[in-house]
This record gives structure tokens, sequence and C-alpha cells, in this order.
């Protein structure tokens, strides 16, 4: 008896199609050469206009790559799923400063906060010469999602922060322009007072460990200084607009939360950015994972804790 085949027939590859990596300049600052990887399946790209998700690494603003191997497991599934995915370089300007000395409270938080804006400009910039690839790479500028864990992550929700507040460096961004969801990996926004947005933000969906002591989860903040607000309280101001949300906490895990969800959590992400994002249907969804038995784990972190966690 003949065993059973595809009436159309196939491989490997027809289920699972290539996807391509393209590099290209985006920017050159001062002697800095900045580039960009784009992963996409070219079959696709000759159809409907695809979204975007623009990824932007982790290292602490001191290192880090844009195609470290850890995320094309995360680029790939997106691009099969009928995104172009863009890995974008910014310079990590905390990697440029030797410290003799631990820096004091208020140094550390000047100089975090200009790593901060300079990832920020170069995140915009990257956004600009993207939109300008609109016709060339057969996407939709409107639906243009930026995504990051750690450093990154922190980066793409200052940059929708910033731009919903109007702040002076989203004039880097193409006039008019508006992201479509953010997807952060153990993320935190800075800021000197309780967190408020001007306008509305996009979908923006957070996971983060409750036992971080990188990135807080909860703040991380010195009064009339200023200091991170970490994913719990960006869902909070968020509530407080009823703007769509999903904040995913999982109970006494780390900093490793900047990482795993890429690969464990590929299709709650996919389902967020189907629902949330290019579904245009509001949401605030608040997932807590645990493991059933396990012993808590510090969870209470002071803003020095994490300065000293950080240099």
């Amino acid at each position: 008896m003949d065993s059973w085949r595809p009436e159309t027939p196939g491989t490997v590859e027809a289920y699972f199609p290539e996807v391509v990596k393209e590099t290209e300049v985006f920017a050159i600052k001062d002697t800095d050469t900045l580039r960009l990887d784009r992963y996409f399946i070219p079959a696709a790209a000759d159809s409907l206009s695809s979204p975007v998700v623009v990824y932007v690494f982790g290292g602490g603003f001191r290192f880090g790559s844009r195609d470290e191997q850890m995320y094309t497991s995360y680029f790939e599934f997106l691009a099969r799923n009928g995104y172009t995915v863009v890995s974008t370089d910014y310079r990590p300007m905390l990697g440029r400063i030797s410290f003799e000395k631990r820096p004091s409270p208020v140094e550390f938080m000047d100089i975090l906060q200009g790593a901060i804006d300079t990832a920020v400009v170069d995140l915009y910039d990257a956004t600009e010469y993207i939109v300008r690839q609109e016709r060339e790479w057969n996407i939709d500028p409107e639906k243009i999602i930026i995504s990051g864990s750690s450093a990154g992550a922190i980066t793409v929700l200052q940059a929708e922060y910033y731009r919903c507040n109007g702040h002076g460096l989203a004039s880097h961004l193409p006039e008019g322009f508006s992201y479509a969801g953010v997807v952060s990996f153990a993320g935190a926004i800075s800021e000197k007072k309780r967190l408020e947005w001007q306008d509305v933000p996009c979908p923006i969906m957070l996971f983060h460990g409750n036992a971080d002591g990188i990135v807080p989860f909860r703040k991380a903040h010195i009064p009339f200084l200023g200091g991170l607000w970490g994913s719990e309280s960006v869902a909070q101001s968020l509530d407080r607009l009823d703007a769509s949300c999903w904040l995913y906490e999982i109970d006494n895990a780390g900093h490793e939360i900047a990482s795993l969800p890429m690969t464990r959590n590929l299709y709650d992400i996919a389902g967020f950015l189907s629902r949330q994002v290019l579904g245009a249907r509001p949401l605030s969804v608040h997932t807590l994972e645990s493991v059933p038995g396990a012993p808590d784990v510090k969870k209470n972190f002071s803003a020095l804790d994490y300065i000293r966690n950080n240099t």
C-alpha cells in the first residue's frame, strides 16, 4: 500500500520558507556607522504590504549586538508570520565611559539619561529610514511596532513616551508618525515625576520578572532626582488612561526575562500583535505566571541597589 503524499509536492521549505537577511547603513554619526538588518521572506515581500517589527538589543547601554544568535528564533518566527523584522544598531554610550569609582546617584542618573536619549535618537533615525523604504520593501508605515530587551526595552518605551509627550527628540520622526505597538522585555521609562502621558500611547506589551535586580519591575526612584519606572508602574499609568496594555508578570523571575519570552512566549506575542495592535482591539490584560510551591526570592530593591547592580 502506497504511503500518503500531499497533493502538491513540497519540502520543509514550503512550510518553513527561508528567511532572508539583508544589511543596510541607515546613518553615519561622527565615527559611528549605524546599520540595520532586515529579515523577510522574498515571496511575501511581493504580496500585500507587511507590518514591521523593529528590534532594539540589550546590553546595559554598554555592549550588545543587533545580530546575536539568541534573537534569531524571534526574528524568524515573526518573519514567517507575515512581518518584516528590522534589528537596528544604536550607540551604547555607557560603554564609552570609564568609571574610576562608583558614581553618585546624581551622576549616574545624568549619565544614564544621556545614554537613553542617544539610543532613542538612533531608534528614531532608524524609524525614519524604514519609513522611507515603504515602496522598496513593500511595508506599511502605519504598522511599525518597536520591540526591545533590557536597555533596548527601555529605549522603545522611552521612545513612545517621548513621542506621546511631544519631547523635542521626537522631531527626528517623520511628521505625524505614530508607532503601532510596543513589545518590551524587562524595560522601564526614565522620568523625574510620576508617569503622565499627554497622548494615549499605542498598545504596549510588557514582560517582566517581579524579582528583577537589574531593571526595576516596580520603580527605582529618588525624589526630586528621578529614576526608572518599571513595567508595573508603566501598566498602572496606562490603566489610568484606559490604554491598551498587556502586563505579563513572571513571579520570582529576575533579569532573564529580558530574553526568555523571545523563545517561550512567541504565541503570546503573536496574539498581542494580532488582536491589540493589528486588530485594534483595546484590552487591559494582566498575566501572572508562577510556579506552585516555589520559594519566594528577594523582590524589594532600593534605587541604590539598582545603581550598584548597573555600575
